[in-house]
């Protein structure tokens, strides 16, 4: 009895600490919870072409892309598991895309893991959660490990779940990624120790994996980056300062080899997500620079240039999540007091160095610079380096935290926080009289109150400190005093710790959108579903962008079965975009929106090249040469292609030369018995070309009555074949040579990983 209620008693502080966590995150989404179980901006698709709905005021005009592509994606994922089938191909987007390979979607991550065991309506929210959850968790584990106390490592773990940059992304792979963030330093950290040396590799590689899986493979890079910068200051600082010579050369060996496994068991989505990313769009398309140095003031304010939200005005000069970076002025205080009180810690060094060299990437434009030329990696957004400046922050922040509560009789921690939050003050006032700038009054007006917020911080960390004053002064004593301080410091950090909960949960709960019903079609959207049944959607104009648009908006498709050409992918193929070009004379893109797949097609030529069935087109446009009026949907009119279908047969010429690539052809029969799989049956009387409507990617492998069957390209972008006179059945697989190397390699660094604990563990018994 007695070993169990000691048991308790060791446990339960930390359970207190991981149940404030929890708390804090479901607090942060609680307000959107209240008014829909479904997270996620559906009310925008209120502004798009056919889902337009009259009167609806979108509540948050920021993620855009969770509606345009990371709903529908984790949609289409559900389904596919709970149908017993590998997520890996979207056959309703473009000419079909691949679905896990595209890194975003994120099929394979431990949040969509999760939702895989909740209601299709709940995948998305469930997802979200988990995603704070294992943020919160990460930075609590690793105050932990650097041996903070619980209130310590709660306020690091609340202020990095809170934080900016993972509230501003939370329903982005961005977040999910970050995530992870506490958790790698943990295990890094445990390496470097070198106290279980094959269990600490192992729980390195699993986060570092379960990162990479989290589907933003950029926001890994960031944080390796971090790491880097963290583990070499901190181990040439424990080096030098270690009693005896601290080993250094090991611990590398040992994180490289952790590394290494870590990559390894991510093989099966790195390497076929890797290879489809080197041909993609978003390679070429995409090109970054750094923030203005004016944005580290977010780092105090939440909407100090406004707020994408109904209510609010954002007048800031890029999209909101990118400069959100708020911490908070008890945050950024206690880093301070981190910095001055516990410097001799190699950590505190190294996460302030780590801090500041992330700020140089994310601000410093000769920086971004040095970086794109030394790595010519232009399409890595650099800038998002105050992802892992704002983790370093409130990890010294926790430190800071912990100096307050556990060493309230010493002065110069009083006098750091005093210095700090007086600092902090006095930056305000100079921000308020000379910052602000000249705004319309309205602006002027949200800009004001955006100083609520720090203000009550800084008040409240100066009461704070000045009651750590009295309590130390006002005690008798020298043992009542030392007891009467500690116990004024625990109060002290409980009431900051709330101060800045309430801050961050104020601050983020109006960026997370939801909705009290999931995707809910209008009767325009199931007038065109039951229109067009399986056949491909094209749009007549390069309008997929700027509301009102064509059709259903580019991805929302998915969720209701219809198949659109148009595509908000980023791993659409450079030569998909390339082949409409060519096709229609004009760029392939929608309008301002260069990774947006939307070409203009507006006769049958084109649109029987690419197995287009359907056209739509604004009811004023003319009718598209070479189709037939069907009906008018909404207030958009349909048109059919004739003689057109996702597979057909042409007859070969007479010198077996194959026939212009939009020549008519006879539609043959097409059954989709999987998502990946492609199953044609047709007829010849003569040797013909089979023209596959079909995205030309790594991974289709086909045969012919069992026999492979060699593809060759189309336009530059699909696939055709040599079809013999006679009748017989085709069938294409999608499943990447790069997916089971993937799989060798994962299975590999498993069995390595497991060898090296059982091997470990026997020496550690001898």
């Amino acid at each position: 009895m007695i070993d169990r209620r000691l048991r308790l008693a060791s446990v339960l502080p930390d359970a207190l600490g991981m149940a404030w966590t929890l708390a804090a995150a479901i607090a942060v989404i609680a307000p959107a919870l209240a008014h829909g179980a479904s997270l996620g901006p559906f009310d925008q698709l209120s502004r798009y072409g056919l889902s337009s709905r009259p009167g609806v005021v979108v509540h948050y005009t920021g993620p855009g892309d969770q509606i345009e592509m990371l709903i529908p994606w984790t949609t289409l994922a559900w389904t596919q598991v709970h149908s017993g089938h590998l997520p890996l191909w979207n056959p309703y987007s473009a000419l079909g895309m691949p679905l896990v390979f595209n890194w975003q979607s994120a099929a394979f991550g431990v949040p969509a893991l999760v939702s895989y065991l909740f209601p299709l309506h709940l995948a998305f929210t469930v997802a979200e959660v988990a995603t704070l959850s294992i943020a919160g968790g990460g930075a609590y584990v690793l105050g932990r490990v650097l041996r903070l106390g619980v209130l310590g490592a709660a306020t690091a773990a609340t202020v990095y779940e809170l934080s900016g940059p993972l509230v501003g992304w939370l329903g982005w792979p961005n977040a999910a990624a970050m995530s992870w963030a506490g958790w790698i330093f943990a295990a890094a950290i445990l390496i470097v120790r070198a106290r279980h040396r094959a269990r600490d590799i192992a729980f390195f590689a699993i986060v570092l994996a379960c990162a990479i899986y989290a589907g933003q493979p950029e926001t890994v890079v960031l944080f390796a980056l971090a790491l880097t910068v963290f583990l070499a200051v901190f181990l040439v600082i424990r080096a030098r300062r270690s009693r005896d010579p601290a080993p250094v050369l090991r611990p590398i060996l040992d994180l490289a080899v952790a590394a290494g496994a870590g990559a390894g068991l991510a093989a099966p989505l790195a390497l076929p997500g890797l290879q489809l990313a080197s041909a993609s769009v978003v390679r070429v398309a995409s090109s970054y620079g750094a923030l203005a140095p004016h944005n580290v003031e977010n780092l105090l304010f939440q909407g100090f240039d406004g707020l994408p939200v109904a209510g609010n005005h954002w007048f800031g000069n890029s999209i909101y999540p990118e400069t959100a970076t708020y911490v908070g002025i008890i945050a950024l205080s206690l880093a301070v007091v981190a910095v001055g009180s516990r410097w001799r810690r190699p950590e505190v060094p190294a996460l302030l160095a780590t801090a500041i060299a992330m700020a140089a990437v994310a601000y410093i434009s000769p920086v971004v610079s040095a970086i794109n030329q030394l790595t010519n990696l232009r399409s890595v957004a650099w800038h998002r380096s105050v992802q892992p400046m704002v983790f370093a922050l409130a990890v010294l922040g926790g430190i800071g935290m912990d100096a307050l509560v556990r060493s309230g009789p010493q002065r110069s921690v009083r006098r750091w926080a005093g210095a700090a939050f007086v600092t902090a003050g006095i930056i305000l006032a100079i921000v308020w009289i000379a910052g602000r700038g000249q705004l319309p009054s309205v602006e002027a007006g949200i800009r004001a109150r955006s100083f609520l917020w720090p203000l009550v911080s800084t008040v409240m960390g100066l009461v704070v400190v000045g009651g750590l004053v009295l309590a130390h002064r006002g005690a008798g004593g020298r043992h009542a005093s030392i007891g009467s301080a500690v116990e004024a410091g625990r109060w002290a950090g409980i009431i900051l710790l709330s101060c800045e909960t309430a801050f961050l949960i104020s601050a983020g709960a109006p960026l997370i959108p939801s909705s009290p019903t999931f995707f809910a079609p209008t009767s325009a959207e199931t007038a065109l579903q039951r229109a067009v049944g399986s056949s491909l959607v094209a749009f007549g104009s390069r309008d997929c962008h700027t509301p009102p648009t064509l059709g259903i908006h580019q991805d929302a498709n998915v969720v209701y079965g219809v198949h659109e050409l148009a595509d908000w992918d980023p791993m659409v193929p450079e030569a998909t975009f390339a082949s409409f070009a060519r096709a229609t004379g004009q760029p392939a893109s929608a309008s301002n929106a260069p990774l947006i797949l939307c070409p203009a097609v507006d006769n049958a030529r084109v649109a029987r090249r690419y197995g287009v069935g359907f056209i739509l087109d604004h009811a004023g446009s003319p009718r598209p040469p070479g189709t037939t009026f069907v009906s008018t949907i909404g207030d958009e009119k349909l048109y059919r292609v004739p003689g057109t279908a996702a597979a057909t047969l042409t007859a070969l010429g007479a010198d077996g030369s194959y026939p212009p690539a939009d020549a008519v052809g006879v539609p043959v029969a097409l059954t989709h018995p999987e998502p990946s799989v492609w199953r044609v049956v047709g007829t010849a009387q003569t040797p013909a070309v089979l023209r596959l409507h079909l995205t030309d990617v790594p991974g289709w492998h086909a045969t012919i009555d069992g026999r492979p069957l060699r593809l060759e390209p189309l336009s530059g972008t699909m696939f055709q074949a040599t079809f013999p006179a006679g009748r017989h059945t085709v069938e294409l697989h999608y499943w990447p040579t790069a997916f089971t190397a993937g799989l060798v390699v994962a299975l590999a660094s498993l069995a390595g990983l497991s060898t090296g604990i059982v091997v470990g563990r026997r020496r550690r018994r001898h």
